[in-house]
């Protein structure tokens, strides 16, 4: 019996959110990069319009730059299309980010589910360093925050 499975975990991030919409609904909050520019990120960051470019295909580009508001920091992220099952499934692998101690990719898995007429949406994330790990989590939450009120309204 291996003891990987508890660290593992310890540096995957896992979050579960039922959505007020029907599942085409918050996958195309995904994959449009309009509506990418309406939630992704934490509050204290935007990701302007012009600075996103996804090339929806398994073998694509997922990419983005959020900008902190008010001006300042600026934090670039890309990511290759693993697999891509419309409305069901996004898996997307980060580029390595060593300027924030990423040495190695992280693995996005999204999985859409039907529950009801809303939508079960289940985000795995990782492996991250310990460190990072918690700010990646808390950033998804509160990007998830503005996500649920886009597809509600």
């Amino acid at each position: 019996m291996s003891d990987s499975t508890p660290e593992a975990a310890d540096q995957e991030v896992l979050i579960t959110r039922i959505f007020e919409a029907p599942r085409e609904r918050v996958f195309r909050a995904w994959t449009n990069p309009d509506e990418v520019a309406a939630w992704y990120g934490p509050e204290h960051m935007e990701a302007p319009r012009e600075r996103i470019r996804i090339d929806l295909r398994v073998g694509g580009r997922w990419e983005l730059t959020m900008v902190q508001r008010g001006g300042g920091r600026e934090f670039s992220i890309g990511y290759d299309i693993l697999e891509l099952v419309e409305p069901e499934l996004i898996v997307l692998r980060s580029d390595p980010m060593p300027e924030v101690g990423m040495h190695e990719p992280t693995v996005v898995r999204v999985e859409f589910h039907d529950h009801g007429a809303k939508t079960r949406m289940t985000l795995s994330d990782g492996p991250y360093p310990p460190e990072g790990r918690g700010h990646a989590e808390a950033g998804w939450a509160a990007a998830f925050d503005k996500l649920a009120a886009l597809v509600a309204g």
